[in-house]
């Protein structure tokens, strides 16, 4: 895969459900993926959350809610693109409005979809609890929009350990980023 623009960082979002593997596998490949393309920083969807929070814009769960952090996170993600470094954002991103502005809006986007099936992360058992008790989740209260075009599609279906998964990840990455 090619640049768009030079001067700015690679965006690589790491997609899927809740419990899907997503924050684990990025915290796995973020030296590797930096070693490949230089400075590379890992946000959290729920890290980035909080820290809108904390600087008094709140966004709840609804969809209405969500859409409406589309922009203020596509700001922030370019604003750190365009330092020229190179960004891996684990988040659900399973909504049209995300997946309109931001493949249009961000350069050098890459997606990554950590393909699971809820009923296996439900069944798998750390996020039982979760799934269960909590309403506006993506993927079961909430209708998932699923982008027609990733790049990369890594399927989790809880046979294999998440080192493998990782390294999967990292590996089809290397072949697109080279």
């Amino acid at each position: 895969m090619k640049k768009k623009n030079k001067k700015a960082g690679w965006c690589i979002i790491i997609y899927g459900f809740s419990g899907a593997g997503k924050t684990t596998i990025s915290q796995k490949i973020k030296n590797n993926v930096e070693k490949l393309i230089g400075k590379t920083v890992l946000i959290d969807g729920d890290e980035l959350r909080n820290f809108f929070s904390k600087i008094g814009m709140n966004f709840g769960y609804s969809k209405k809610e969500r859409d409406k952090s589309v922009v203020p996170k596509l700001e922030l993600l370019n604003f750190i693109l365009n330092q020229n470094i190179n960004i891996i954002y684990a988040t659900i991103f399973l909504n049209k409005v995300a997946i309109d502005k931001w493949t249009k809006n961000i350069d050098n986007l890459v997606k990554v979809h950590i393909k699971t099936n809820i009923n296996d992360i439900i069944n798998f058992g750390l996020m039982k609890e979760f799934y269960n008790k909590n309403k506006n989740i993506v993927g079961k209260d909430i209708k998932a929009v699923f982008p027609k075009k990733p790049l990369i599609t890594i399927e989790n279906n809880f046979k294999k350990d998440i080192n493998s998964l990782a390294n999967e990840t990292f590996n089809k990455l290397k072949k697109k980023l080279n």
